[in-house]
């Protein structure tokens, strides 16, 4: 029917019997271009849904007439929002066009809207507006409909609670919902994953005495995440880790959860990250290892002790040079201003690759040496041809002053070359306290994109005990001592000495002398 036959008829253009017989011809799909062009200059609907499908994705036409079609379909608001948000490249970006969107597909009443949005919101840090947004849900209609929103609604519900560190929440919620999890797709990989990364670990009463929950492995770690997102994360690091040259010093046991509530944490503009260490007495019965690494959402990575931070962003080079640290490592750049390291000259060695000393020294050659020599963990892997002293002025007069360093020439051996560790000393320091270390190239222990020299991984043959941290328990017992809480201090100094292989060591740890 040609639309001159309409208007022969004498009857409006935007009459109610001209836009339902367009939109019938249009749906059934026996419409001329004409007729199609007329219908969408006055925004039929069928007309413009017609023409939104048949355009190309993401078009200024599909956008333009999406908007026009938000305007009472939900679906398409939705559509729209996913579109917007896919443009904006990342949640992080300005996604202000796909929020207004998901608003609109809301108040049309479409859920997986609400949804989407409260994902999204989450993402951002917004926990609160996506708090309100699943609150506001039908969850028992839609259940009686059986619409499948549902499951994903409750998913990021127990997703949510678990970042939040609201574990009793998450056991609520699985107590209400879980039959229903379990006939999705998405219910069955969270429930897996809540098993998998112990995140309902029951309460453990077992003494950390019991020598049966050690890990075979000298140096194991524990990694702990707070939110499902992380734990997978910290999951690939743990596999990464099998391709880095320190891998065969160390092992991780599976990931696990830690709720974020049980942590008190200071990451303010990316400084170094530190928790309060005595929260983990709560977790220490449950832990087999001999470190613990925490991956928090931001802050700077660092050890302490036995313990290992990192934030979700730090890459596997950064995570390999912290746990060079458990290893007994000790960085090669500037440590800051007055650390405890650079205060005085080492009175024994005390690190795998780091050495404080004098700048020179006065005696017989050869004594000279030897003394020198036993005060670096990597002496014995500097040959005899190797110089390590330099005369200063004129030792004609039989006064022998040294110069203590490896000079030019001998820059690809195993010697003493100076380091930038203690760069950041006092003016009363310079000249006095120096570091040195075994390499005159850059390390991992200077720039973390730098592969860990094979130099040092021998080292860690020969001394891989001696020079590590204590367990994470030395940690716990720290913490306690600051609060002036002698007896809990002595009682985890104990159980922090039972990891040591030695006499020596145990005593130290025993003592707090690290």
């Amino acid at each position: 029917m040609g639309l001159s036959i309409f208007l022969l008829t004498g009857l409006s253009t935007s009459s109610f019997f001209l836009q339902d017989t367009l939109a019938r011809i249009i749906k059934d799909n026996n419409h001329t271009p004409s007729q199609l062009n007329f219908a969408l200059a006055h925004d039929n609907k069928v007309a413009l849904i017609y023409a939104w499908q048949q355009t190309k994705h993401g078009s200024k036409l599909w956008q333009n007439i999406g908007r026009k079609l938000a305007k009472t379909e939900g679906k398409i608001a939705y559509q729209l929002a996913e579109f917007y948000l896919d443009e904006s490249k990342t949640i992080f970006s300005d996604s202000e066009q796909a929020i207004l969107w998901y608003q609109q597909a809301i108040r049309l009443k479409f859920h997986k809207a609400s949804i989407a949005l409260a994902r999204l919101y989450f993402y951002q840090g917004y926990t609160q507006k996506a708090h309100a947004l699943l609150n506001r849900l039908p969850l028992q209609t839609l259940i009686k409909n059986e619409d499948s929103t549902v499951v994903v609604a409750v998913v990021l519900m127990i997703e949510i609670a678990i970042s939040e560190g609201r574990v009793e929440a998450v056991r609520s919620l699985l107590n209400q919902y879980s039959l229903l999890l379990k006939t999705d797709e998405k219910g069955i990989s969270l429930l897996n994953s809540l098993a998998k990364y112990q995140v309902l670990l029951p309460k453990v009463k077992r003494k950390i005495s019991d020598e049966g929950n050690k890990s075979s492995c000298s140096n194991s770690i524990q990694i702990f995440a707070t939110n499902l997102v992380h734990l997978a994360q910290a999951e690939q690091i743990s596999q990464k880790f099998t391709k880095q040259p320190l891998n065969t010093a160390v092992c991780f046991l599976p990931v696990r959860y830690i709720p974020l509530s049980m942590l008190s944490c200071s990451t303010a503009n990316q400084s170094a990250i530190l928790c309060d260490e005595s929260q983990f007495y709560k977790i220490a019965p449950s832990v087999s290892s001999r470190y613990i690494a925490v991956m928090l959402p931001e802050g700077g990575a660092n050890v302490h002790f036995g313990m290992l931070y990192f934030d979700a962003q730090d890459g596997i080079n950064v995570i390999e040079h912290e746990i060079s640290h458990l290893l007994g490592f000790i960085d090669e750049y500037p440590l800051s201003e007055g650390h405890v390291r650079c205060l005085a000259n080492q009175e024994e060695a005390f690190s795998q690759n780091i050495a404080v000393l004098p700048s020179s020294y006065q005696g017989d050659k050869s004594s000279v040496r030897n003394k020198v020599l036993k005060q670096l963990a990597w002496g014995d892997k500097i040959k005899e041809t190797t110089p390590i002293l330099q005369a200063i002025g004129d030792n004609s007069l039989n006064l022998q002053y040294w110069k203590l360093g490896t000079p030019k020439g001998f820059e690809q051996e195993v010697g003493l070359f100076s380091s930038k560790t203690c760069d950041k000393k006092s003016n009363e320091q310079q000249g006095v306290i120096n570091a040195f270390k075994p390499l005159f190239k850059r390390t991992k222990l200077e720039y973390n994109q730098v592969d860990f020299p094979f130099q040092y991984l021998a080292l860690l043959g020969d001394y891989a005990e001696q020079f590590r941290m204590p367990s994470f328990h030395y940690n716990i017992a720290l913490a306690y001592y600051q609060k002036k809480n002698i007896e809990q201090a002595s009682y985890w100094l104990k159980q922090a000495s039972k990891w040591e292989l030695t006499h020596s060591r145990r005593q130290k740890v025993r003592e707090g002398r690290f």
